[in-house]
């Protein structure tokens, strides 16, 4: 059983650990597809199953979710009086989502015997989904089926990047290589953890170091030893643009490697070497320099001609994501630099309609959550709208 079972296990018993929140409620049947359980049912419907169960944690704005819920949809079909197969919308449920310390969506958690056996984040080829449940369904052992999946390079990468250490380093005495054996594309887990952020990157880039790795040249950066790309660099100035196997520039990779302590000598040296702040597909420039929350690095970056006016994957360009994080100093910098708060992001909103709107959005949130009760929490919007204002005057200003 992995991490999170001890947590699922006190969600079991009785007492304040009751993970049903209220009133006992049916399932929500879904058209066509999986249904969905909910606070109310979730006790009955998973934990006090005689089947196995997938649980898909989604929500109907989630845009990844929507390549898992039509496979969801047809394993519920598929699996029908063998295993249950069931949504939880995270907004209709956000007590589940809590206590089970689900961190993203999609996920999907297998539970047997109101245990949980495994959970994969992002989404995963239709086939994982169903060996799990085939395996449960079968009485198999858990641990051959994730070592078998692990034979699979997307999915070894997936395992590496998702999952607690704990649960890495409870599949190394079976397979040894797992952190160190390189992609048949030439990746390597070290780089697939350099270029995945969260609370636990840096612990898992020691993690694979401490294994002795293959490391690259561009990885170096990913692992504060930019010195040495730096060195390369000066005899082959070609490197500073050369991006690494998934894409990734030398610059965005700096920028990424030092953001966490806000160093940013790294990307300023390759700038001075003559690395072109260009985005690739999947990495983008902008974000990563504004992470800095720096306007004179943003400057400088403009200056050697970054483009703030790219947009991503939802239409939002520099303004907007410098907007959406409140970045006040950055939004002025940009509207000094010229870009124009008229534009619309993906949704059709311009800078200051996205301030509107999450002014809106907060206030109904913190209202049904009980957030704004006491004095305290009252304050504490005040601070946030006040803030929220002055950024909103001066994209306003800007358009006059």
């Amino acid at each position: 059983m992995l991490a999170g079972a001890a947590l699922l296990l006190a969600a079991c018993g009785s007492g304040d650990a009751d993970i049903s929140t209220g009133q006992e409620e049916s399932v929500v049947e879904a058209v066509g597809g999986a249904a969905y359980v909910n606070d109310g049912n979730f006790r009955r419907e998973v934990f006090e199953s005689d089947l196995p169960v997938l649980v898909d944690f989604t929500a109907t704005w989630c845009a990844p979710c929507k390549e898992v819920d039509p496979i969801v949809d047809e394993l519920a079909a598929e699996m029908e009086g063998k295993a249950k197969v069931v949504k939880l919308d995270i907004d209709d449920s956000p007590e589940i989502y809590r206590q089970l310390s689900v961190n993203g969506i999609p996920t999907v958690i297998f539970f047997n015997g109101g245990r949980e056996e495994d959970r994969i984040s992002g989404p995963q080829r239709r086939e994982i989904y169903a060996q799990y449940l085939t395996t449960m369904v079968e009485g198999g052992d858990m641990l051959d089926t994730r070592l078998e999946m692990l034979r699979q390079d997307e999915y070894r990468q997936h395992f590496i990047v998702s999952r607690e250490l704990e649960d890495i380093e409870a599949i190394l005495p079976h397979r040894p290589d797992l952190l160190v054996q390189s992609f048949a594309d030439g990746r390597t887990p070290l780089s697939a953890a350099i270029k995945r952020s969260s609370i636990r990157q840096q612990a898992l880039i020691e993690m694979i170091l401490s294994h002795d790795p293959p490391i690259s040249l561009h990885d170096l950066m990913g692992i504060g030893r930019c010195d040495e790309f730096l060195t390369a660099v000066e005899t082959a100035p070609e490197l500073a643009n050369e991006p690494d196997p998934d894409g990734a520039t030398p610059l965005w990779l700096a920028l990424m490697g030092g953001v966490k302590k806000r160093d940013d000598e790294c990307a300023r040296a390759l700038l001075d070497l003559g690395a072109r702040p260009v985005s690739s597909a999947s990495f983008r420039l902008p974000r990563a320099v504004i992470f800095y929350e720096d306007p004179d690095l943003l400057g400088e970056f403009l200056d050697h001609g970054m483009d703030p006016g790219e947009t991503d994957e939802q239409g939002m360009n520099t303004l907007h994501l410098t907007t959406m994080y409140g970045y006040f100093p950055l939004v002025e910098v940009l509207l000094e630099y010229g870009m124009d708060p008229a534009t619309p992001n993906g949704q059709g909103e311009t800078a200051a309609e996205m301030v509107r709107n999450q002014q809106q959005r907060r206030e109904e949130l913190w209202s049904e959550r009980g957030m704004m009760d006491t004095p305290e929490q009252q304050a504490m919007f005040r601070d946030y709208k006040e803030e929220s204002n002055r950024l909103l005057e001066l994209l306003e200003a800007a358009r006059t």
